[in-house]
């Protein structure tokens, strides 16, 4: 499974993915990759452990020393600079099948040994990039890894993902199983998820989002989220108090704090995530789609060059989800 947290800033994106791996630690035992996209990076700390500069995977040595291992022998791609956002896997790629990866060891943080889980951080703006950069930029490597890692029965991936609609600049909406995106009972954050859902939609992606509605205090909250929305909501997930108070306190998410609740908002979207309506071989397809779309703009045409050449019609991407014990 490679699942995604999404929504708007605040809305409790960041505590709920890092519920949910403490979850599947829990009760599945499941080896787990976790991604830090939020430029913000709250997940770390969340779970307890911390994560140096160089240790971010969007840092150019890293990249490129990860775009080197994902190239492999693939003859479509003559150098790492040349790898886009969209650029697939193809014949020769290294596909990334397990939390313990070899190539992704100089920059993962160990969260957990038993069960293995590792964390991936992006990274953020760099004081000489103020002004002149984009943190969509910084995203592209993490589009690459997720873009070739292939799931099965006992590997999942679970990211943290951009705040808000950032997901679908490029080709992080086509890259998940599961796309939760956390709901408040506020019109900012309803109207986001509202915009969310069309774009994903758009996108051809809108089976895969699955509403979570988070910090509800009674029913009048359910039914503004759902009115707002047009949408039911998967799994509700009320006020906790023991839940802020850790938070506030500075304490990190852990497993004690999965309340009944909670456990079962968990084993919803789990259940959701494990039945993915679009297949990995259909979301490969749809990434070809995208690249050769992106392929035609005069930024990478005078940059990067025709890299149409990348797309390998012959490559088969086949993931085994997770299934419930």
């Amino acid at each position: 499974m490679k699942i995604a947290f999404v929504g708007k800033g605040g809305s409790g994106k960041s505590t709920l993915t890092s519920l949910f791996i403490r979850y599947l630690q829990k009760r599945r035992q499941r080896s787990i990759l976790a991604i830090d996209a939020d430029l913000n990076m709250s997940l770390a700390g969340l779970l307890g452990v911390r994560v140096s500069e160089s240790a971010y995977i969007s840092s150019p040595q890293a990249a490129d020393a990860i775009r080197q291992h994902l190239k492999g022998t693939n003859q479509r791609i003559d150098d790492v600079s040349k790898f886009l956002p969209t650029t697939p896997p193809a014949t020769g790629s290294n596909l990334i099948e397990s939390a313990a990866e070899e190539a992704l060891a100089p920059y993962a943080v160990r969260v957990s040994n038993q069960p293995l889980v590792n964390l991936l951080t992006v990274g953020t703006y760099e004081a000489d990039g103020i002004g002149q950069s984009c943190y969509h930029v910084n995203l592209f490597v993490a589009e690459n890894v997720l873009s070739h890692t292939r799931t099965n029965r006992e590997f999942t991936v679970v990211s943290d993902m951009v705040a808000g609609t950032d997901a679908f600049a490029y080709s992080l909406h086509l890259q998940f199983d599961a796309i939760n995106l956390i709901v408040e009972p506020t019109p900012e954050s309803v109207a986001v998820c509202k915009l969310y859902l069309d774009l994903a939609r758009e996108a051809g992606v809108d089976s895969l989002v699955h509403l979570i509605a988070n910090k509800v205090e009674d029913d009048n909250d359910v039914e503004f989220i759902t009115t707002g929305i047009g949408k039911q909501p998967l799994a509700v997930v009320p006020v906790i108090p023991a839940l802020k108070r850790a938070r506030q306190l500075g304490q990190i998410v852990t497993e004690e704090l999965l309340n009944s609740d909670l456990l079962t908002a968990m084993e919803a979207i789990e259940a959701k995530s494990s039945a993915p309506s679009i297949t990995a071989a259909e979301r490969l397809a749809m990434l070809h789609q995208l690249h050769k779309k992106l392929n035609t703009k005069k930024w990478v045409q005078l940059g990067y060059g025709d890299l149409q050449n990348q797309l390998d019609s012959n490559f088969r991407m086949h993931e085994e989800v997770g299934v419930l014990a």
